[in-house]
C-alpha cells in the first residue's frame, strides 16, 4: 500500500506523456474591460508532435483573460484527435510573463493597434479528460499538468502534456 508520501515523492519524471505539441494561436479577440481583468476569445491548433496521440491534432477554444496584475488565466475547451480516437479536454491554468516584464495597464492591452511582444510566456495549466476509446480509458481518472511557452506576439506554442 503506498502513502501519500511516497505517491508525492514519486515526482513528475515518471509521468505518462500525454501529448507534446507545436502549434499557433489565432488572433487574440478582445472582448472588453471587465472588472476581473481584460478578456479575448481565442481559437487555437496545433500537431502533436510526441506521445500516444503523435501525428494527430488538438484544437479548441481559450476565453482567455488578463488580469491586472498581467497573469493570463486559461480557461480553455479542447479536443485531440489521433490514435484512432477523439479526447475533450477541459483546461484550467495561467500564462505568466517573463520575469521583469512589466506589463502594460489594461487599457492599453485593449486598445486598437496593441501588439504583445515576441517573448515567451511561460504557461501552467490542469486538465481533465473525458474519451469514450477504451485505449485511453484511464485518461478519463487523471490529471494532466500541461506545462510550456506560448509566445503572444508570434502566437507560437509549444506545451508539453504529462499525466499525474
Amino acid at each position: 500500500m503506498q502513502t501519500m508520501t511516497s505517491q508525492r515523492s514519486r515526482g513528475r519524471a515518471d509521468a505518462e506523456l500525454v501529448y507534446r505539441l507545436e502549434g499557433s494561436l489565432a488572433d487574440l479577440y478582445p472582448i472588453g474591460l471587465f472588472s476581473e481583468g481584460l478578456r479575448f476569445h481565442n481559437d487555437f491548433s496545433a500537431d502533436i508532435v510526441e506521445g500516444p496521440f503523435k501525428g494527430g491534432r488538438i484544437f479548441g477554444l481559450d476565453q482567455f483573460m488578463v488580469r491586472p496584475d498581467g497573469v493570463g488565466v486559461i480557461v480553455a475547451h479542447e479536443v485531440v484527435e489521433g490514435a484512432d480516437t477523439r479526447v475533450a479536454f477541459d483546461i484550467r491554468g495561467y500564462v505568466l510573463p517573463p520575469d521583469g516584464l512589466e506589463m502594460p495597464p489594461l487599457e492599453v492591452l485593449a486598445s486598437p493597434g496593441f501588439e504583445f511582444p515576441d517573448l515567451d510566456f511561460r504557461v501552467l495549466a490542469t486538465a481533465l479528460m473525458r474519451t469514450a476509446g477504451p485505449r485511453f480509458d484511464h485518461l478519463n481518472r487523471t490529471v494532466v499538468v500541461n506545462e510550456g511557452t506560448v509566445n503572444l506576439g508570434t502566437g507560437r506554442l509549444d506545451i508539453e502534456a504529462r499525466s499525474l
